[in-house]
């Protein structure tokens, strides 16, 4: 628990099964609840809903974009897998037609072989770039949102009240 301002600051960490009942109503005096399942109730204000509203299709269009990328790597990994297999029956297409003497089909072959062997490792990279990318993105946005709330905070505080306290 810390301080922040005048008010008291706790961290709470929570998972929702699919299945979770979430229900948010408003009430008298410019507030409302949110209740989840049925032991959890939140007291927004009207500000807090405002809020939550506009950042609900931000965070849905956020899901979409995740997913979308997701698949694309899903995607792009088993085209890689299914280069991987075509190189390795090519090879052995290649070796059974040059021991039977077909020579130029078993350069052809190996020919495949190779391009699908290195559309295998591109696919490879790929998946690998986007696997950091993704992994760089998500730790760049949480930076962004703890300034953010670090500068909304103080934006907030009186002046001079850049001073932490401790709870007594």
């Amino acid at each position: 628990m810390s301080w922040s301002g005048t008010q008291i600051v706790t961290s709470v960490g929570m998972r929702l099964h699919e299945g979770t009942s979430i229900d948010l109503r408003g009430s008298l005096d410019t507030q409302a609840f949110l209740t989840i399942g049925d032991s959890v109730e939140i007291v927004l204000g009207e500000s807090h809903v405002r809020i939550l509203r506009d950042q609900a299709a931000a965070a849905l269009g956020d899901m979409a974009r995740i997913e979308a990328a997701e698949d694309i790597v899903g995607d792009a990994c088993h085209a890689g897998a299914q280069a991987l297999t075509a190189a390795a029956l090519a090879r052995k297409k290649a070796e059974s037609a040059r021991t039977a003497g077909a020579d130029e089909q078993a350069e052809l072959a190996e020919q495949a072989a190779a391009r699908a062997a290195e559309a295998a490792e591109r696919a490879q990279v790929a998946v690998d770039a986007a696997a950091e990318a993704m992994g760089l993105a998500d730790e760049a946005a949480e930076a962004a949102r703890v300034a953010a709330s670090a500068a909304e905070a103080a934006g907030r505080e009186p002046s001079g009240g850049n001073a932490e306290r401790t709870p007594q």
